[in-house]
Protein backbone atom coordinates (compact mmCIF):
# COMPACT_ATOMS: atom_id res chain seq x y z
CA UNK A 1 0.00 0.00 0.00
CA UNK A 2 1.24 3.46 -0.91
CA UNK A 3 0.51 6.97 0.34
CA UNK A 4 0.44 9.15 -2.77
CA UNK A 5 0.53 6.30 -5.28
CA UNK A 6 3.35 3.87 -6.07
CA UNK A 7 5.41 5.95 -8.47
CA UNK A 8 4.74 9.24 -6.68
CA UNK A 9 5.93 7.71 -3.41
CA UNK A 10 9.08 6.35 -5.01
CA UNK A 11 9.78 9.63 -6.78
CA UNK A 12 8.94 12.07 -3.98
CA UNK A 13 9.42 10.25 -0.69
CA UNK A 14 12.29 7.89 -1.42
CA UNK A 15 14.30 8.81 -4.50
CA UNK A 16 15.56 12.17 -3.13
CA UNK A 17 16.85 10.46 0.02
CA UNK A 18 18.44 7.60 -1.91
CA UNK A 19 20.15 10.02 -4.29
CA UNK A 20 21.62 11.88 -1.31
CA UNK A 21 23.14 8.62 -0.03
CA UNK A 22 24.64 7.82 -3.43
CA UNK A 23 26.15 11.29 -3.76
CA UNK A 24 27.63 11.16 -0.25
CA UNK A 25 29.35 7.83 -0.89
CA UNK A 26 31.00 9.30 -3.99
CA UNK A 27 32.25 12.45 -2.27
CA UNK A 28 35.86 12.57 -1.10
CA UNK A 29 36.67 12.85 2.58
CA UNK A 30 38.02 16.36 2.07
CA UNK A 31 34.68 17.50 0.63
CA UNK A 32 32.71 15.77 3.38
CA UNK A 33 34.80 17.45 6.06
CA UNK A 34 34.69 20.92 4.52
CA UNK A 35 32.20 23.61 5.50
CA UNK A 36 28.72 23.40 4.03
CA UNK A 37 28.86 25.44 0.79
CA UNK A 38 26.65 28.51 0.47
CA UNK A 39 24.66 27.00 -2.42
CA UNK A 40 23.90 23.90 -0.33
CA UNK A 41 22.66 26.12 2.47
CA UNK A 42 20.45 28.09 0.07
CA UNK A 43 18.97 25.03 -1.66
CA UNK A 44 18.59 22.67 1.29
CA UNK A 45 18.36 24.73 4.47
CA UNK A 46 16.50 27.76 3.13
CA UNK A 47 14.76 26.08 0.18
CA UNK A 48 13.65 22.89 1.94
CA UNK A 49 14.14 22.95 5.70
CA UNK A 50 12.87 26.43 6.57
CA UNK A 51 10.36 26.41 3.70
CA UNK A 52 8.66 23.22 4.89
CA UNK A 53 8.05 24.89 8.26
CA UNK A 54 6.22 27.76 6.57
CA UNK A 55 4.21 25.40 4.34
CA UNK A 56 2.24 24.47 7.47
CA UNK A 57 0.30 27.73 7.22
CA UNK A 58 -1.51 26.42 4.12
CA UNK A 59 -2.83 23.58 6.28
CA UNK A 60 -3.77 25.91 9.14
CA UNK A 61 -3.82 29.71 9.18
CA UNK A 62 -4.59 30.22 5.48
CA UNK A 63 -7.32 27.58 5.35
CA UNK A 64 -10.58 28.97 6.76
CA UNK A 65 -12.05 25.59 7.64
CA UNK A 66 -8.86 24.27 9.22
CA UNK A 67 -8.37 27.50 11.16
CA UNK A 68 -11.88 27.22 12.53
CA UNK A 69 -11.30 23.57 13.56
CA UNK A 70 -8.03 24.40 15.33
CA UNK A 71 -8.64 28.02 16.34
CA UNK A 72 -7.67 27.68 20.00
CA UNK A 73 -4.43 25.80 19.30
CA UNK A 74 -3.44 28.09 16.44
CA UNK A 75 -3.95 31.20 18.57
CA UNK A 76 -2.42 29.91 21.79
CA UNK A 77 0.58 28.03 20.34
CA UNK A 78 2.57 31.10 19.20
CA UNK A 79 1.56 33.14 22.25
CA UNK A 80 2.52 30.53 24.84
CA UNK A 81 5.64 29.59 22.86
CA UNK A 82 6.85 33.19 22.78
CA UNK A 83 6.39 33.65 26.52
CA UNK A 84 8.27 30.43 27.31
CA UNK A 85 11.01 30.99 24.75
CA UNK A 86 11.59 34.56 25.89
CA UNK A 87 11.77 33.49 29.53
CA UNK A 88 14.22 30.68 28.79
CA UNK A 89 16.39 32.85 26.51
CA UNK A 90 16.62 35.48 29.26
CA UNK A 91 17.88 32.88 31.70
CA UNK A 92 20.34 31.15 29.36
CA UNK A 93 21.03 31.29 25.64
CA UNK A 94 22.58 27.83 25.78
CA UNK A 95 19.52 26.41 27.54
CA UNK A 96 17.36 28.02 24.83
CA UNK A 97 19.27 26.25 22.04
CA UNK A 98 19.30 22.97 23.95
CA UNK A 99 15.53 23.11 24.29
CA UNK A 100 15.13 23.80 20.56
CA UNK A 101 17.51 20.99 19.62
CA UNK A 102 15.69 18.35 21.65
CA UNK A 103 12.30 19.61 20.46
CA UNK A 104 13.56 19.28 16.90
CA UNK A 105 14.78 15.72 17.47
CA UNK A 106 11.45 14.74 19.01
CA UNK A 107 9.54 16.40 16.16
CA UNK A 108 11.63 14.68 13.49
CA UNK A 109 11.10 11.30 15.14
CA UNK A 110 7.35 11.87 15.45
CA UNK A 111 7.12 12.75 11.77
CA UNK A 112 8.84 9.54 10.75
CA UNK A 113 6.40 7.56 12.88
CA UNK A 114 3.49 9.58 11.53
CA UNK A 115 4.21 8.60 7.93
CA UNK A 116 4.72 5.01 9.01
CA UNK A 117 1.34 5.06 10.80
CA UNK A 118 -0.35 6.25 7.61
CA UNK A 119 1.19 3.38 5.67
CA UNK A 120 0.03 0.97 8.37
CA UNK A 121 -3.53 2.34 8.31
CA UNK A 122 -3.69 2.06 4.52
CA UNK A 123 -2.42 -1.53 4.66
CA UNK A 124 -5.34 -2.52 6.94
CA UNK A 125 -3.21 -5.03 8.81
CA UNK A 126 -4.84 -7.77 10.82
CA UNK A 127 -3.98 -7.88 14.48
CA UNK A 128 -1.23 -10.35 15.22
CA UNK A 129 1.25 -10.90 18.03
CA UNK A 130 4.62 -9.40 17.21
CA UNK A 131 7.93 -9.78 18.97
CA UNK A 132 9.36 -6.82 17.06
CA UNK A 133 6.73 -4.13 17.47
CA UNK A 134 6.54 -1.45 14.80
CA UNK A 135 6.66 1.56 17.07
CA UNK A 136 9.60 0.46 19.18
CA UNK A 137 11.72 -0.74 16.27
CA UNK A 138 11.14 2.49 14.34
CA UNK A 139 11.96 4.70 17.32
CA UNK A 140 14.99 2.57 18.20
CA UNK A 141 16.24 2.95 14.62
CA UNK A 142 16.44 6.71 15.26
CA UNK A 143 17.21 6.71 18.97
CA UNK A 144 20.42 4.68 18.75
CA UNK A 145 22.14 7.13 16.34
CA UNK A 146 21.15 10.03 18.63
CA UNK A 147 22.51 8.22 21.71
CA UNK A 148 25.68 7.42 19.74
CA UNK A 149 25.96 11.14 18.94
CA UNK A 150 25.79 12.00 22.64
CA UNK A 151 28.55 9.53 23.50
CA UNK A 152 30.87 10.24 20.58
CA UNK A 153 32.71 13.17 19.08
CA UNK A 154 30.83 14.31 15.99
CA UNK A 155 31.96 16.96 13.52
CA UNK A 156 28.54 18.59 13.41
CA UNK A 157 25.86 20.07 15.66
CA UNK A 158 22.10 20.38 15.40
CA UNK A 159 21.87 24.19 15.78
CA UNK A 160 24.86 25.53 17.72
CA UNK A 161 27.81 24.16 19.67
CA UNK A 162 26.67 22.61 22.94
CA UNK A 163 22.99 22.23 22.03
CA UNK A 164 23.25 18.50 22.74
CA UNK A 165 24.26 17.68 26.31
CA UNK A 166 27.64 15.97 26.12
CA UNK A 167 28.66 13.05 28.29
CA UNK A 168 32.26 12.29 29.27
CA UNK A 169 31.63 8.57 28.79
CA UNK A 170 32.99 7.30 25.48
CA UNK A 171 31.70 4.15 23.87
CA UNK A 172 33.96 1.18 24.49
CA UNK A 173 34.77 -0.74 21.31
CA UNK A 174 32.98 -3.89 22.44
CA UNK A 175 30.02 -1.96 23.82
CA UNK A 176 29.57 -0.32 20.45
CA UNK A 177 29.77 -3.68 18.68
CA UNK A 178 27.11 -5.05 21.03
CA UNK A 179 24.83 -2.05 20.44
CA UNK A 180 25.34 -2.26 16.68
CA UNK A 181 24.49 -5.95 16.77
CA UNK A 182 21.27 -5.28 18.69
CA UNK A 183 20.49 -2.45 16.29
CA UNK A 184 20.77 -4.51 13.11
CA UNK A 185 19.22 -7.63 14.63
CA UNK A 186 16.14 -5.66 15.69
CA UNK A 187 15.49 -4.34 12.19
CA UNK A 188 16.27 -7.75 10.66
CA UNK A 189 13.85 -9.41 13.07
CA UNK A 190 11.16 -6.86 12.25
CA UNK A 191 11.66 -7.35 8.52
CA UNK A 192 11.53 -11.16 8.75
CA UNK A 193 8.45 -11.00 10.95
CA UNK A 194 6.79 -8.54 8.57
CA UNK A 195 7.17 -11.02 5.70
CA UNK A 196 6.16 -14.06 7.76
CA UNK A 197 2.95 -12.36 8.90
CA UNK A 198 1.80 -12.26 5.28
CA UNK A 199 1.17 -16.00 5.62
CA UNK A 200 -1.25 -15.19 8.45
CA UNK A 201 -3.35 -12.95 6.26
CA UNK A 202 -1.61 -9.60 6.51
CA UNK A 203 -1.04 -7.50 3.42
CA UNK A 204 2.57 -7.02 2.39
CA UNK A 205 2.98 -3.26 2.57
CA UNK A 206 5.98 -2.16 0.54
CA UNK A 207 5.45 1.37 1.82
CA UNK A 208 5.86 0.27 5.45
CA UNK A 209 9.00 -1.68 4.66
CA UNK A 210 10.61 1.05 2.56
CA UNK A 211 9.79 3.73 5.12
CA UNK A 212 11.21 1.66 7.98
CA UNK A 213 14.41 0.83 6.11
CA UNK A 214 14.87 4.34 4.72
CA UNK A 215 14.42 5.85 8.18
CA UNK A 216 16.94 3.49 9.74
CA UNK A 217 19.56 3.94 7.02
CA UNK A 218 19.14 7.69 6.81
CA UNK A 219 19.64 8.29 10.53
CA UNK A 220 22.47 5.78 10.71
CA UNK A 221 24.32 7.13 7.69
CA UNK A 222 23.76 10.77 8.56
CA UNK A 223 24.86 10.50 12.18
CA UNK A 224 26.93 7.35 12.73
CA UNK A 225 28.52 6.38 9.42
CA UNK A 226 29.43 9.81 8.02
CA UNK A 227 31.02 12.04 10.62
CA UNK A 228 30.34 15.07 8.47
CA UNK A 229 28.34 18.28 8.77
CA UNK A 230 27.52 18.15 5.07
CA UNK A 231 26.28 14.54 5.28
CA UNK A 232 24.17 15.24 8.35
CA UNK A 233 22.66 18.35 6.78
CA UNK A 234 21.68 16.64 3.53
CA UNK A 235 20.30 13.43 5.05
CA UNK A 236 18.44 15.29 7.77
CA UNK A 237 16.86 18.02 5.65
CA UNK A 238 15.86 16.01 2.58
CA UNK A 239 14.28 13.13 4.51
CA UNK A 240 12.29 15.51 6.70
CA UNK A 241 11.43 18.52 4.58
CA UNK A 242 10.56 17.00 1.20
CA UNK A 243 7.97 14.46 2.46
CA UNK A 244 6.34 17.05 4.71
CA UNK A 245 5.88 19.65 2.00
CA UNK A 246 4.62 16.93 -0.37
CA UNK A 247 2.10 15.88 2.28
CA UNK A 248 0.86 19.47 2.69
CA UNK A 249 0.34 19.82 -1.07
CA UNK A 250 -1.26 16.38 -1.38
CA UNK A 251 -3.66 17.09 1.49
CA UNK A 252 -4.76 20.47 0.14
CA UNK A 253 -5.24 19.14 -3.40
CA UNK A 254 -7.14 16.03 -2.30
CA UNK A 255 -9.39 17.99 0.05
CA UNK A 256 -10.33 20.46 -2.70
CA UNK A 257 -10.95 17.64 -5.20
CA UNK A 258 -13.43 16.04 -2.80
CA UNK A 259 -15.66 19.13 -2.72
CA UNK A 260 -15.19 20.43 -6.28
CA UNK A 261 -13.84 19.69 -9.74
CA UNK A 262 -10.12 20.35 -9.60
CA UNK A 263 -8.27 20.37 -12.92
CA UNK A 264 -4.61 19.49 -13.39
CA UNK A 265 -3.78 23.12 -14.09
CA UNK A 266 -5.30 24.16 -10.76
CA UNK A 267 -3.31 21.41 -9.02
CA UNK A 268 -0.08 22.74 -10.52
CA UNK A 269 -0.97 26.31 -9.57
CA UNK A 270 -1.77 25.31 -6.00
CA UNK A 271 1.42 23.24 -5.62
CA UNK A 272 3.54 25.97 -7.19
CA UNK A 273 1.93 28.62 -4.96
CA UNK A 274 2.60 26.64 -1.77
CA UNK A 275 6.24 26.04 -2.70
CA UNK A 276 7.04 29.58 -3.86
CA UNK A 277 5.19 31.37 -1.05
CA UNK A 278 6.81 29.10 1.55
CA UNK A 279 10.24 29.83 0.08
CA UNK A 280 9.63 33.58 0.13
CA UNK A 281 8.63 33.44 3.80
CA UNK A 282 11.67 31.25 4.52
CA UNK A 283 13.88 33.79 2.78
CA UNK A 284 12.40 36.55 4.92
CA UNK A 285 12.92 34.59 8.13
CA UNK A 286 16.54 33.73 7.37
CA UNK A 287 17.19 37.33 6.29
CA UNK A 288 16.05 38.50 9.72
CA UNK A 289 18.10 35.80 11.48
CA UNK A 290 21.19 37.00 9.62
CA UNK A 291 20.55 40.68 10.23
CA UNK A 292 19.90 40.41 13.95
CA UNK A 293 21.75 37.29 15.12
CA UNK A 294 24.10 35.41 12.81
CA UNK A 295 25.68 37.67 10.18
CA UNK A 296 27.01 34.57 8.42
CA UNK A 297 25.23 34.90 5.05
CA UNK A 298 25.57 38.64 4.49
CA UNK A 299 27.22 38.08 1.11
CA UNK A 300 24.13 36.21 -0.11
CA UNK A 301 21.40 38.39 1.40
CA UNK A 302 23.02 41.79 0.85
CA UNK A 303 23.38 41.00 -2.85
CA UNK A 304 19.57 40.89 -2.97
CA UNK A 305 18.45 43.19 -0.15
CA UNK A 306 20.78 45.73 1.44
CA UNK A 307 21.35 45.37 5.17
CA UNK A 308 19.88 48.55 6.67
CA UNK A 309 21.93 48.62 9.88
CA UNK A 310 24.61 46.88 11.88
CA UNK A 311 23.69 43.84 13.90
CA UNK A 312 22.18 44.40 17.32
CA UNK A 313 24.43 42.83 19.92
CA UNK A 314 22.97 44.31 23.08
CA UNK A 315 22.35 41.49 25.53
CA UNK A 316 18.97 42.95 26.48
CA UNK A 317 17.72 42.48 22.89
CA UNK A 318 19.03 38.95 22.40
CA UNK A 319 16.31 37.04 24.29
CA UNK A 320 13.53 38.94 22.53
CA UNK A 321 15.03 38.39 19.08
CA UNK A 322 15.68 34.71 19.68
CA UNK A 323 12.12 34.16 20.91
CA UNK A 324 10.56 36.02 17.96
CA UNK A 325 12.72 34.47 15.24
CA UNK A 326 12.32 30.90 16.52
CA UNK A 327 8.56 31.28 16.85
CA UNK A 328 7.63 29.90 13.38
CA UNK A 329 9.67 26.77 13.99
CA UNK A 330 8.42 26.06 17.50
CA UNK A 331 4.82 26.82 16.55
CA UNK A 332 5.22 24.34 13.67
CA UNK A 333 6.41 21.69 16.15
CA UNK A 334 3.41 22.24 18.41
CA UNK A 335 0.55 22.47 15.93
CA UNK A 336 1.86 19.46 14.03
CA UNK A 337 0.81 17.38 17.00
CA UNK A 338 -2.81 18.45 16.46
CA UNK A 339 -3.40 18.85 12.73
CA UNK A 340 -2.45 15.28 11.80
CA UNK A 341 -4.50 13.45 14.42
CA UNK A 342 -7.43 11.48 13.00
CA UNK A 343 -10.18 12.87 15.22
CA UNK A 344 -13.20 15.15 14.95
CA UNK A 345 -11.04 18.27 14.54
CA UNK A 346 -9.62 16.82 11.31
CA UNK A 347 -12.73 15.51 9.49
CA UNK A 348 -11.03 15.19 6.09
CA UNK A 349 -7.84 13.49 7.22
CA UNK A 350 -8.98 9.87 7.00
CA UNK A 351 -10.68 10.40 3.63
CA UNK A 352 -7.70 12.17 2.15
CA UNK A 353 -4.91 9.95 3.43
CA UNK A 354 -6.42 6.50 3.98
CA UNK A 355 -9.10 6.03 1.30
CA UNK A 356 -8.41 3.37 -1.34
CA UNK A 357 -8.45 5.78 -4.24
CA UNK A 358 -5.36 7.48 -2.83
CA UNK A 359 -3.18 4.40 -2.70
Amino acid sequence: MWLFGKYKDLTILYLPVWLVWIVLFFLSDSVLQSEVPLWVWVVFILGIDVSHVWSTIFRTYLDKEEFKNHRLVLLLAPLVSFILLFGIARESTLLFWQLLAYLAVFHFMKQQYGFFAIYSAKAKLKRAHRYFKDKWVLYFSMLYPVVFWHLSNRNFVWFVDGDFISFPLQLDHWVRIALELIYWLSISGWLIEEVLLVKKGNNLSYGRILWMLSTLLNWYLGIVWFNSDLAFTLTNVVAHGVPYMALIIFYQVRKKKISSVFSKNRIYVLAFSIIIFSMLLAFGEEYLWDIFINREKEFFFSSIIHYPFDTIRLSSWQPLLLALLSLPQVTHYIIDGFIWKMNETNPHLKTVLISKENG
